[in-house]
């Protein structure tokens, strides 16, 4: 096909086009700036409504601190301080707005704040501005002419990262150890940290919110910072409010409490109970009497101790009454709690599986029903057992049965055993071997992954256990294509340099055979049983 021959003039028409086509691809469209305008108004509404929300927390916070000064004044005075930082921060972002509007319009600043219906000073809306699409004045204003080092100083964007970080931090050491959710929420709302910007080019937050964008989408951004911080200080006053008031204890009516120390006590023991009048006052103490009679002594904190002695099996109830000086004299409130006499019991469970295993550490939840842990202390028949922080621990059992006792330190110093319970002792399953993340089951395996590998795994799959299995020996295979395989064997589980130096030399459809692999416990004596495992082969892909 021959090629068309243009004269000059038309080569420069169809340049000039496709410069204008360029031109208008890089425009940002009216719509989408007057989309940021019409954002930028649900922004500052939104920033309003924060902040009346906040001045119904802030009246009501003045009428607690008013009528109670010793319990709501430190946090009021706190909430103040928030209030004061918000303001500050809110009206010097104002500010910046007002600015550079002011510039990209050339229109006098006094022109473009005034009172709204409310009164509130505000600025003009931005959908009635004319320079929408500017992109020089927030550039020139807040980054400068090198985004990667941004200008800083007094109302760059430099400047506006640097107070709201400081108001985030204050926010933040208001909140103290006990408000990380709250801190957390102020993290997230407040990250201004390095991001990538539209051509996925990671940047510093000044450069992507400012650099070259046009005035529309920098003005919006610049409310969205305040609504931001009118919401922080809406969530921190609220916060400081309910932070009064969390430790407070409130009563709405009286009522009787017995608190056991035990439901359940054996045979020959006694059965002890706290009683006491809810919501109690040091300044009219009660009386506390059981059904048949008997005064209880009161504690200094007003408790009464009820203790009754379980001389039968079976349950069992105490009845008796409170008597206080109420509001219109003498009140008298019954109270009845029950309890259950047992013979004795020992209770107790391996945490995993329900049976003991041969050469591991097996975790048990014992316990004596009526006697606290402190006082109850175990024996077994085969290898042993002792106390943990989270129970207790049996290990070195052998044979094929365990016998487990216990032995209780009853109230009056004597002492009781009780069991024995019964398990049964196996060897754990045996393990499955893995090397470079594959196991019997698998078939291929990347190549850069098999290079990466350092030997050959074994454990148990599905298992609540940890992996207390080490391989002790194992044959290596290589076969490429018409090649005769290549041989290699090892002990232990780890990849011998001639090893590494095959595997390195790995091509995509070499096959790898992973076999005679023996394993044992990782603890386990000498002599000890050795175990044959499944062998691997896989194929080597790209």
């Amino acid at each position: 096909m021959a090629v068309i021959k243009l004269p000059p003039r038309q080569r420069m028409i169809n340049m000039m086009y496709l410069v204008l086509t360029a031109m208008l691809a890089l425009n940002v469209s009216k719509e989408v700036l007057d989309a940021f305008a019409i954002m930028d108004a649900e922004l500052v509404r939104s920033e309003r409504a924060h902040e009346q929300r906040s001045a119904l927390e802030y009246a009501v916070f003045a009428e607690a601190a008013e009528r109670f000064p010793e319990k709501f004044g430190e946090q009021h005075l706190k909430a103040l301080r928030v209030k004061a930082q918000a303001d500050a921060l809110v009206e010097h972002i104002e500010g910046i707005k007002a600015t550079a509007v002011a510039l990209a319009d050339r229109l006098d600043p006094a022109l473009l704040r005034g009172p709204d219906a409310n009164g509130r000073d505000t600025l003009r809306a931005l959908l009635a501005l004319d320079a929408k699409d500017d992109r020089t004045t927030l550039t020139r204003m807040l980054v400068g002419s090198e985004p990667a080092m941004p200008r800083k100083g007094e109302g760059t964007a430099h400047d506006i990262k640097e107070r709201v970080t400081a108001f985030r931090d204050s926010l933040r050491a208001l909140a103290g150890s006990r408000g990380g959710e709250l801190a957390h929420s102020l993290d997230m709302l407040f990250d201004l940290g390095d991001r990538r910007d539209a051509s996925g080019t990671r940047n510093n937050w000044e450069s992507t919110s400012f650099y070259d964008v046009p005035l529309a989408a920098g003005i919006a951004t610049m409310s969205k910072l305040q609504a931001d911080v009118r919401a922080a200080e809406n969530d921190v006053v609220k916060w400081l409010y309910r932070s009064v008031e969390q430790d407070d204890y409130k009563f709405g009516t009286l009522t009787t409490a017995v608190i056991p120390r035990s439901p359940v006590v054996m045979v020959g023991d006694s059965f002890h109970a706290e009683v006491f009048l809810a919501a109690y006052d040091p300044l009219n103490p009660p009386h506390v009497e059981l059904s048949t009679g008997e005064k209880l002594r009161i504690g200094q904190d007003g408790k009464a101790l009820l203790s009754v002695r379980g001389d039968r099996v079976g349950e069992h109830t105490a009845t008796g009454h409170i008597r206080f000086e109420g509001p219109n004299g003498v009140e008298e409130i019954p109270y009845s709690t029950s309890f259950h006499v047992m013979p004795p019991l020992l209770v107790a469970a391996p945490t995993k599986m329900n049976v003991l295993y041969r050469g591991v550490d097996n975790p048990i939840e014992l316990s004596v029903p009526g006697v606290p842990a402190d006082r109850v202390q175990a024996t077994i028949s085969t290898g042993s057992i002792r106390r943990t922080a989270q129970g207790w621990v049996a290990s070195g059992v052998s044979g094929s049965q365990a016998e487990l006792s216990a032995i209780a330190t009853l109230p009056d110093g004597g002492t009781r055993r009780i069991g024995p319970v019964r398990f049964r002792v196996k060897d754990l399953p045996p393990p499955t071997a893995f090397t470079a993340g594959k196991d019997p089951s698998d078939h291929q395996v990347k190549r850069s992954e098999m290079q990466a590998a350092q030997g050959v795994l074994a454990r148990l799959v599905d298992s609540e256990w940890d992996d207390p299995w080490r391989v002790r020996s194992f044959e290596l295979a290589i076969v490429r294509g018409g090649s005769p395989p290549l041989y290699f064997n090892t002990t232990g589980n780890a990849f011998t340099t001639q090893m590494r130096t095959a595997l390195g030399s790995l091509r995509p459809g070499d096959k790898i055979y992973v076999e005679r692999i023996k394993a044992s416990l990782e603890n386990a004596p000498a002599g000890s049983r050795t175990y044959d495992l499944a062998p691997i082969a896989l194929r080597v892909v790209d």
